[in-house]
């Protein structure tokens, strides 16, 4: 396993930028620019918990941040307002994106009007499950939080990420984690054993209201009187002990997603079939992980994949 490593890009001489295993910067106010990675995750483990009167849902989850990444590049401006441009014109760069949302509240939080203008160089899909928006706001509060010589304390970071969106504050923290409640518990935990991933990516999205909708009509019309008992904790106590991993992936979000959208079931079995000592759905969807024994492996399945029609990417396991 190796520590995530992003794009080199050619970038102005008054840029910091820094990836995954820290960062070294000299004195802030030389810097206008920063470039970070902003890695995707996928979830080891997905359970959909008690539904709120508000309609939100609790869930316990171990997240892992993976290497497949977006790379947001924030500057400071003259002209007042936030500004946005992303290389995927599907994605709006208005008051909607969530890195949009991490510069106002950011600012709010500094008391001053904010003067920014944000690249998003896309390489995470959307509507995928692997949390590109949430990690985009993350790494949007970071690099405005490094340019202003670390004003905010992880702990103000984390109260911004929690009203911005229930992976955010996972993506503040990276690695792997326990994440519980509505987001905003996160617990990190001992990185697993790395294997090659896979992601297989069709081409339809899945929305997460939809498929949590659709758990509540699956378990309303079993007439479920108790939740289904939690994956989650036998995946936390396998990962402190170092025991083998594998055998406890688990997703809520399969029984309802795979039957409703044949594609991704199909993504699944190729990957399976390929090989892949497991395969998985990523939050809601609409990609897959598979989980090879070896590169050559995994490197046949990105290959077949990529044949049969699906977006795929070959990447690894992130840690703080």
């Amino acid at each position: 396993m190796s520590l995530c490593h992003h794009p080199k890009t050619t970038l102005p001489a008054d840029t910091v930028t820094a990836g995954a295993g820290g960062i070294g910067v000299e004195p802030m106010d030389r810097y206008r620019v920063v470039a970070l990675p902003s890695y995707a995750k996928v979830n080891l483990t997905l359970d959909v918990r008690q539904r709120l009167p508000d309609g939100y849902h609790l869930i316990q989850s171990v997240m892992q941040q993976v290497s497949l990444a977006d790379e947001v590049v924030v500057k400071l401006s003259n002209e007042e307002g936030i500004h946005i441009e992303c290389t995927d014109p599907a994605i709006p760069c208005d008051q909607t994106n969530l890195a949009w949302r991490a510069a106002e509240k950011f600012y709010a939080r500094l008391g001053e009007n904010p003067r920014v203008h944000i690249t998003l160089r896309k390489g995470i899909p959307t509507q995928a499950g692997l949390g590109g928006g949430s990690s985009n706001a993350a790494t949007t509060l970071r690099a405005l939080n490094i340019l202003y010589g670390q004003p905010l304390s992880m702990k103000e970071l984390q109260s911004i990420a929690i009203s911005i969106g229930s992976d955010v504050p996972f993506f503040l923290v990276g690695g792997t984690a326990l994440v519980e409640g509505l987001g905003d518990v996160v617990s990190p935990l001992p990185v697993p054993d790395s294997y090659p991933l896979v992601i297989a990516v069709p081409l339809t999205g899945v929305s997460s209201a939809w498929a949590y909708q659709r758990i509540d009509e699956a378990r309303a019309m079993n007439e479920e009187e108790e939740l289904p008992t939690p994956r989650t904790p036998a995946m936390v106590n396998a990962l402190r002990a170092g025991l083998n991993w594998l055998p406890l992936l688990h997703n809520d979000f399969e029984a309802v997603v795979l039957p409703e959208y044949p594609q991704i079931q199909r993504a699944k079995l190729h990957l399976a079939s390929s090989g892949a000592h497991a395969a998985l759905l990523c939050g809601s969807g609409s990609g897959v992980m598979g989980v090879y024994a070896d590169e050559v492996t995994a490197q046949r399945a990105l290959t077949r994949l990529r044949r049969a029609g699906f977006r795929a990417w070959r990447c690894d396991f992130c840690w703080r």
